[in-house]
């Protein structure tokens, strides 16, 4: 079966710093992938360089088979017109650390900008779609509201249903709770546990290794630019996972006993 997403020996630098060295992997449709590591492990940039909001040196991104980002002529391979690179970008939509939420608009507004301006969807079937969609993520009742008078848990919210009424075939997450306080935090990972369950195909950043560990299909270690790790869960958070994953590992190994043991204790 063809991966909906496939990676080739992908490279990136910024100057004499290469972020990633050689970076391969495959995504099913409706599979939940994880990518953990370090701070400056090459993760974020991985995300970015999928989305091509960094353009990586070397390697190819495929999506369903459709080469992302450039073109293979006969003189070589060539950057997208931002038009072509554009309707690419709509098909896995990303959802980052930030909202980045229009202030002036409302929670409606927001979600239904990019299906009106980008789609040429009719304003009345967007609002219609905006709605459905804010109720989706349990914001029903906020769909007046300005980003202003909503709490960081519900920006985020509202920012996974903009990135939803583009109807992607897979969804980015860079952090996407790692802006939000730690009361807030839940709210956000239900509605991706929820979209897990309905088989979106997303591939989610995150320093939340319980959360990794509940609903991941496969989780990829990077460290140094590079795969270290990648497998389900179990293999991950195992006896069987290399020393360097066991070690980034270890401290929610740790307290995931500590918890354990005190309920049944």
């Amino acid at each position: 079966m063809e991966p909906l997403l496939a990676i080739e020996g992908l490279h990136k630098s910024f100057g004499l710093i290469e972020v990633l060295k050689g970076i391969s992997l495959q995504v099913q449709r409706r599979e939940v992938m994880g990518f953990i590591g370090a701070s400056g492990s090459g993760k974020s940039t991985l995300l970015r360089c999928i989305n091509m909001l960094e353009v990586p040196e070397a390697g190819s991104i495929r999506l369903a088979g459709e080469l992302v980002g450039f073109r293979d002529t006969p003189r070589g391979r060539r950057l997208l017109p931002p038009r072509e690179l554009s309707r690419q970008r709509r098909r896995m939509a990303m959802v980052f650390q930030q909202f980045n939420l229009w202030p002036h608009r409302t929670a409606l507004e927001n979600v239904i900008e990019g299906p009106i301006v980008v789609q040429g969807i009719a304003p009345a079937k967007a609002r219609e779609m905006g709605e459905a969609l804010l109720r989706k993520v349990g914001l029903e009742d906020r769909v007046h509201a300005y980003p202003s008078r909503l709490s960081g848990g519900q920006q985020q919210r509202v920012a996974i249903a903009r990135a939803l009424a583009l109807q992607p075939e897979i969804i980015l997450f860079d952090e996407p709770t790692s802006a939000l306080d730690p009361e807030l935090v839940g709210e956000v990972l239900k509605v991706i546990r929820d979209l897990a369950d309905e088989g979106m195909t997303m591939i989610i950043v995150t320093h939340e290794m319980g959360f990794a560990h509940e609903v991941c299909d496969r989780i990829v270690f990077l460290a140094d630019g590079r795969i270290q790790d990648m497998g389900p869960p179990a293999h991950i958070f195992g006896a069987e996972a290399g020393p360097r994953t066991r070690e980034f590992t270890r401290r929610y190994l740790d307290r995931h006993q500590i918890i354990t043991g005190a309920a049944h204790g």
